[in-house]
């Protein structure tokens, strides 16, 4: 298997997990990036995300692609939780925090109503 399947093969997962989190708002794309094992980048207002990955995160899906599978799924909820991460860095006040957390509280569920049919 090559890092171009392995890149088609995130790019599947996308397509299976993005209606279950709610985020296919978001267009995705995939590098390879040394810097550490996965990482997501995020740029705002656009809604574009980027999945980075390693030499050893692609030698570990060779192996095992559910475990892979798992890890990959941690990335896509950083599409949900950046927003408030984004938020907190910077020190924020009580009341942004509270907005920030309200919206990432509505977004998770919104993932739950979707699951259950509770959308209108």
């Amino acid at each position: 298997m090559t890092e171009k399947d392995y890149q088609q093969w995130i790019l599947k997962m996308y397509e299976k997990y993005k209606s279950v989190l709610f985020i296919e708002k978001y267009h995705l794309r995939v590098e390879k990036d040394e810097k550490s094992y996965m990482a997501s980048e995020f740029n705002y207002p656009y809604l574009d995300a980027k999945i980075l990955y390693s030499n050893k995160a692609f030698k570990d899906w060779q192996v095992n692609k559910k475990d892979a599978e798992r890890r990959l799924i941690h990335e896509f909820v950083h599409i949900i939780t950046d927003q408030f991460y984004s938020v907190v860095i910077n020190w924020p006040s009580k009341t942004a925090v509270e907005e920030a957390r309200e919206r990432l509280t509505d977004h998770i569920g919104q993932i739950v109503n979707k699951h259950f049919n509770l959308m209108k």
